[in-house]
């Protein structure tokens, strides 16, 4: 029986892929508008959902798929090849389930009964809430909150005191979004079509049940309903992989392109008629591809240890969580390290706007910034655990 079910999970895991494969052209028809909305077009919101896109970590409870984090790469990093915005709001938006999969039994049900596509999208900048009977009272903004434009709940960080002397707790709500506006503020050079904008909360009431501790989510230490292994993931090591995932796609994408026409592009101002009849050409393309494959490996590495022990039911050292913090930093910079080259060897064409390497180029090294990828901070705290530094930095570890 554990055979047989081993077999049918791995094949809905290969399934999964294949249907975020099959969307790529679609993605792709579409990357010029998302990025003139600034937000995920409706043609493409309604593809991933069809597909099933936004059940990665549903509970299958609710008719999800709860996959595990090595598949969940493998579906941003294929969403990616034809569009890194709409990969990352998939990689938000399965976060976005996993957190409401470990939240009270009463709020699992209102956000997945009769909705097992629902997303989520928020923040996990904390603003102050004053505690009321019942609950909490909500006043702030939000900003980064990826996917909001077509999310049903908005995700909140509160930062709160328990009582008397007590240190300060950051919790996570739930809030409907009809009960929130949304502000446009997203106005950057990559990742545009996320639709990154900023909720905003104006005296808005949430119920103790609609609410969560921060640091137990980090630690990995929350209780669950749902037996499925990747509910026993902590959430603080396996965050970097979505957004390293997209990154893969990306870089994988700009490889192909590159490759493709270097074939026939010449190398202008020398006596090469074709680019990859040039030895420099070739050793910066063969370098950018053993980067993007290096990153690949160590995002790889890193799943595959968080799901089994998950599978196992068993703890993950600090040590561990460290060094993984600063593989995901690495990997993160080595891609946009082979981006650079391989615009190096496009050559200035790469610039125009009709080109889609530069979009490549711009995604990735917007995406490359976000803080759970900061391979600076990674070193460091990698560096504190192998010299039994006491201080620790950060929490998300």
């Amino acid at each position: 029986m554990t055979d047989t079910l081993a077999t049918q999970h791995r094949h809905i895991n290969e399934q999964i892929v294949a249907r975020a494969h099959a969307l790529r052209s679609v993605l792709e028809e579409n990357v010029a508008t998302g990025e003139e909305l600034r937000r995920s077009p409706d043609v493409v919101n309604d593809a991933l959902e069809r597909n099933g896109m936004f059940r990665l970590f549903t509970p299958t409870c609710f008719g999800g798929y709860a996959v595990g984090v090595t598949t969940a790469i493998e579906v941003v990093a294929a969403l990616a090849e034809g569009d890194a915005s709409a990969s990352w709001m998939i990689g938000i938006a399965a976060v976005g389930s996993w957190i409401a999969a470990q939240s009270s039994p009463q709020l699992q049900d209102e956000i997945f009964a009769s909705n097992p596509d629902a997303r989520l999208a928020g923040s996990l900048t904390p603003v102050p809430a004053q505690r009321v009977k019942g609950g909490w009272r909500v006043t702030g903004s939000w900003t980064f909150a990826s996917g909001a434009h077509h999310a049903e709940w908005a995700l909140l960080s509160l930062s709160v005191v328990g009582g008397r002397g007590a240190d300060e707790e950051i919790l996570l709500c739930f809030v409907p979004a009809r009960e929130v506006t949304l502000q446009r503020s997203w106005y950057t050079v990559g990742m545009r079509a996320t639709g990154s904008d900023s909720w905003v909360a104006e005296d808005v009431f949430v119920p103790d049940y609609r609410t969560m501790s921060v640091r137990q989510l980090i630690m990995g230490t929350q209780t669950t309903r749902h037996d499925e292994p990747i509910f026993r993931v902590p959430l603080a090591p396996a965050a970097p992989l979505f957004g390293l995932g997209t990154l893969l796609g990306t870089g994988k994408a700009a490889l192909d392109f590159v490759a493709a026409r270097a074939r026939t592009k010449p190398l202008h101002n020398t006596c090469f008629a074709r680019q990859s009849d040039s030895a420099g050409v070739r050793i910066q393309v063969g370098e950018a591809a053993v980067k993007i494959a290096t990153a690949r490996l160590h995002a790889y590495d890193i799943a595959n240890a968080l799901d089994e022990a998950a599978a196992d039911n068993r703890p993950i050292s600090y040590a561990d969580r460290a060094a993984w913090k600063a593989r995901c930093g690495y990997a993160a910079q080595q891609i946009v390290e082979a981006l650079n080259m391989l615009l190096n060897v496009h050559g200035a064409s790469s610039f125009a706007e009709s080109n889609r390497l530069q979009q490549y180029w711009r995604d990735a090294n917007t995406l490359a910034r976000h803080s759970t990828m900061q391979m600076v901070v990674g070193y460091e705290v990698f560096g504190e655990s192998l010299l039994g530094v006491d201080k620790r930095i950060t929490t998300h570890v």
